[in-house]
């Protein structure tokens, strides 16, 4: 018996010509069986994952490009089915594990090279040697220039967004109720009654205060406001006339001041002249 060319769950009976299944080699980490074949399109891939909704999800879209890029390295690498579904099937893996988990780039790449070695190194049955070396390094070389390039960039696409609503509030300060006084300093009814009046009386004349100051600084504002409303009416030309009458009448008012002190101290002379005569 040998293993049937292009698919690994396929033996054949030598000089019978007879094929029949048989299960999946058993692994150290098992792989999907993915059918594919050469010429798929990535409407094939769409509908072989199920990502029908790539039109309008970019994670969906991003899956289609990784499976088909992947299976178009096989196919210019001459890979078999058999190479080529378990090429497919280490990479989705691995991308799985890597969202999913949310994996540094290093320990995905450990798990890459765990899937890579058990499925190049013939110990049945935990690995298969599906690839050759040559393959294995070579492949290797391409998912570092690939995946692991814009690893951080699939971890972006697919990792869930957290939205976090934050809200300020004022801290709530609650003052302490004022305890009873005790029965030794208690006031009797009506001595409360007249305290509790004068507080009243206290709290409306401070009010009545704080209103009759608000009302005169009000007026004081609206005398200032009428004012220089008032002083900007009047031209320019009235208000130089204006000061210069003040300026006159205040300039006669001052020589009329002059000559009636002048008058006065010219009469008390003479009287002090009179007085010293005699």
């Amino acid at each position: 018996r040998h293993r049937a060319e292009g698919s690994p769950f396929l033996i054949s009976e030598r000089g019978t010509g007879r094929t029949c299944k048989m299960k999946a080699p058993l692994r150290k980490i098992q792989l999907e069986n993915i059918p594919v074949h050469p010429e798929m399109t990535k409407e094939d891939i769409a509908a072989l994952f199920k990502l029908f909704d790539a039109d309008e999800n970019t994670r969906s879209a991003i899956l289609i490009d990784l499976y088909f890029n992947t299976l178009a390295y096989a196919t210019k690498s001459g890979f078999n089915t058999e190479k080529s579904s378990t090429w497919l099937a280490i990479v989705k893996a691995v991308h799985e594990k890597a969202t999913g988990e949310l994996q540094t780039i290093g320990n995905s790449f450990e798990f890459f090279k765990l899937l890579m070695l058990q499925s190049s190194v013939h110990r049945p049955p935990y690995s298969l040697g599906i690839f050759t070396y040559a393959e294995m390094k070579d492949l290797t070389e391409y998912m570092l220039s690939t995946y692991f390039r814009h690893y951080k960039l699939y971890q972006y696409a697919f990792t869930k967004l957290v939205r976090m609503d934050v809200k300020l509030a004022s801290p709530v300060l609650e003052t302490a109720p004022t305890p009873f006084e005790l029965l030794g300093v208690a006031f009797p009814d009506s001595e409360w009654a007249e305290k509790q009046a004068e507080i009243r009386a206290k709290i409306e004349e401070e009010r009545r205060k704080a209103e009759e100051e608000a009302a005169a600084k009000e007026e004081a504002e609206r005398e200032a406001r009428i004012k220089a409303e008032y002083d900007a009416a009047i031209p320019e030309e009235v208000s130089t006339r204006v000061s210069e009458a003040l300026a006159q009448s205040m300039k006669e008012m001052k020589e009329q001041l002059e000559a009636r002190f002048k008058e006065q101290e010219e009469a008390l002379l003479a009287k002090i002249a009179e007085l010293e005569a005699k």
